[in-house]
This record gives C-alpha cells, structure tokens and sequence, in this order.
C-alpha cells in the first residue's frame, strides 16, 4: 500500500512542478491573457491539494509503524 501511495506522491509532485512551471511562463509570456491564467492556476491548485493529501496519508501510514 505504501508503495502504491509513494508511486502516485510521485507523479502528483512531477505534475505540480510541471503545471507550476507552465504558470510562471504563461505570466511572463502573456500577462493579458487572465482566462488562461485562472485556468492554469485552478489546475496547479488541483494537483497542490492531491501532492498534500498523498503526503499526509504517507505521514499517517509511517507514523503507525
């Protein structure tokens, strides 16, 4: 079971740092474009909150050992 967490932990971290990188373009790039911008932040916010849900069930799960 853990290492089915770590796995998915894994990506989810991989993804945020992706999304968070293609929002720092897309703010340097194009400022104006404030639809694309909400859009990619509410993902970034999405997968922020999947990182730090598989991060709290490792915790919990090492923390019964």
């Amino acid at each position: 079971m853990n290492e089915i967490i770590r796995e998915e932990f894994a990506k989810a971290e991989k993804k945020r740092n992706e999304i968070r990188d293609a929002l720092r373009k897309l703010e340097e790039e194009t400022p104006g474009d404030s639809y694309d911008i909400r859009i990619t932040r509410d993902r970034l916010a999405y997968w922020e909150g999947k990182t730090e849900g598989l991060k709290f069930a490792l915790d919990h799960l090492e923390a019964k050992k």
